[in-house]
């Protein structure tokens, strides 16, 4: 999952201002496929442990979090009638930058860091 997490976070660093409508598809593409990925492991980690085993451990509240602000980000900023008000926020994308922190917060949490 490190390394899910260490490529998701190349391919929202690949975006940038000007972008092609055909580059920005592709890069919406892949990451909506690592969101899948991620919703995966949030699910197979409530089954495998329980609730309240997930609930003890604090790294799953940053998981979980990045997790629901991904959905977030996937529903609202498809432009599936969100309309205009929210398109012109596209180009924040400030959900992402708590993506990005998820490197951080990982390799705060691994032994040899």
């Amino acid at each position: 999952m490190t390394v899910c997490v260490a490529c998701n976070t190349v391919v929202l660093a690949l975006d940038w201002y000007g972008i092609s409508d055909e580059e920005e598809a592709s890069l919406t593409q892949i990451n909506q496929i690592f969101t899948y990925i991620f919703i995966s492991e949030l699910g197979i980690k409530l089954i495998s442990i329980g609730p309240i085993a997930y609930l003890r451990d604090k790294m799953n509240y940053l998981d979980a979090g990045v997790v629901m602000l991904s959905i977030f980000e996937m529903t609202i900023f498809s432009g599936g009638g969100a309309g205009g008000a929210i398109s012109a926020f596209r180009t924040v994308r400030i959900f992402r930058t708590f993506r990005v922190l998820w490197v951080a917060w990982l390799l705060k949490g691994m032994k040899s860091m």
